[in-house]
């Protein structure tokens, strides 16, 4: 051990752990759990959770810490940008790239999403039928039809 203390690999012997809780309470984390496991020393170092308010709402959104989407039950056809916030803590970052483009272009094919998108059409593909699952998309007509951006009842 003294090998480690000279070579500057340990300040002094059990000072470690304080600091470590020192650091955590500093960043305004959870205490850390230290235990004693299989002869060494075990430190488990827990993430803030953050209100929902404090979260992000995604590249469309507002500044941090800003309201998201509006109230459930809503009127039908609002802003879509609300809309498109509303979703963003449940969609994945190019879910939510596909919902911008179908914005600017709500008669946009597959095979253009894809072009702007870099990925091939397939993977496009996989993204729309997600965003049906969960409700968020849909289309009106066939080949020559429009997507909507549909809002969460």
């Amino acid at each position: 051990m003294r090998v480690k203390l000279k070579a500057g690999y340990i300040d002094a012997w059990g000072r470690g752990t304080l600091k470590i809780i020192s650091a955590c309470k500093e960043a305004e984390l959870p205490e850390p759990e230290i235990i004693e496991k299989e002869g060494g020393v075990q430190v488990t170092i827990f993430k803030a959770i953050l209100p929902v308010e404090l979260i992000a709402v995604g590249p469309m959104g507002g500044p941090m810490g800003g309201p998201m989407g509006g109230p459930i039950g809503g009127p039908i056809g609002g802003p879509i940008e609300e809309q498109v916030a509303f979703y963003s803590a449940s969609l994945s970052k190019r879910q939510l790239e596909v919902l911008e483009i179908i914005k600017a272009n709500t008669k946009i094919s597959r095979r253009k999403l894809a072009e702007q998108l870099n990925i091939n059409v397939s993977a496009v593909q996989g993204h729309l039928d997600l965003l049906k699952e969960k409700g968020v998309l849909s289309r009106k007509g066939g080949t020559r039809g429009i997507w909507v951006i549909l809002e969460n009842n």
